[in-house]
């Protein structure tokens, strides 16, 4: 069992909703010959809560302000060496009644440590620019996110097939994209929600 109470906030970051579509960051830095898809977000400072990293590295990645959204639940993945596992829901205790709630925590053991990173929901009625620090964003509906964490895809098909994309670099658009684990906890989360819906209205 994950004392979240005792674990301290290690990276933080936000799914930002933006008119229907979810920024993620695609990197130049291959991983397993694949061009990585990955959250917004990053390493929280010694200063920040959870909520504040998350706001400041959207800010410093795509030029966007953003404001919380508050989940209908805040999931738990126990352990984020094993992604496959179960994700559990939880009661989040924030440190004071301003701070927003996370959608996802997900707890990672180390050296006898827990370290938690932590993905919020966020809105913003702006739209993204490039940073220096991020060279490309996908700008995913949810069909987007399902498909990329269910089949094989290529940037090239991507785009193909409608997807949106800002770059401000030359991909190889014959790669395969690679969601990472906050895009894929994502995807679960959402079908999740989906399920739960459509069994209410039954």
């Amino acid at each position: 069992m994950v004392d979240i109470q005792k674990a301290r906030i290690n990276t933080a970051g936000a799914y930002v909703c933006i008119q229907g579509l979810y920024p993620f960051a695609i990197g130049t830095k291959l991983h397993n010959g694949h061009i990585p898809v990955f959250r917004l977000g990053g390493h929280r400072e010694e200063h920040e809560n959870g909520w504040q990293c998350a706001v400041r590295e959207v800010y410093e990645e795509t030029n966007l302000q953003i404001s919380p959204l508050t989940p209908s639940t805040t999931y738990l993945l126990p352990d984020g060496d094993c992604t496959d596992t179960e994700l559990e829901k939880i009661q989040w205790q924030h440190e004071t009644e301003l701070e927003p709630i996370p959608m996802l925590v997900v707890a990672y053991h180390r050296e006898g440590e827990t370290l938690l990173s932590l993905m919020y929901l966020a809105q913003t009625d702006e739209f993204p620019t490039l940073s220096s620090e991020i060279r490309g964003l996908l700008l995913l509906e949810k069909g987007d996110i399902h498909r990329l964490c269910q089949e094989p895809m290529t940037l090239e098909q991507y785009l193909l097939g409608g997807g949106k994309a800002l770059l401000n670099h030359e991909f190889d658009k014959n790669l395969f994209l690679e969601p990472f684990i906050q895009l894929r906890l994502l995807s679960r989360i959402l079908l999740k929600e989906s399920e739960g819906a459509t069994a209410i209205h039954r």
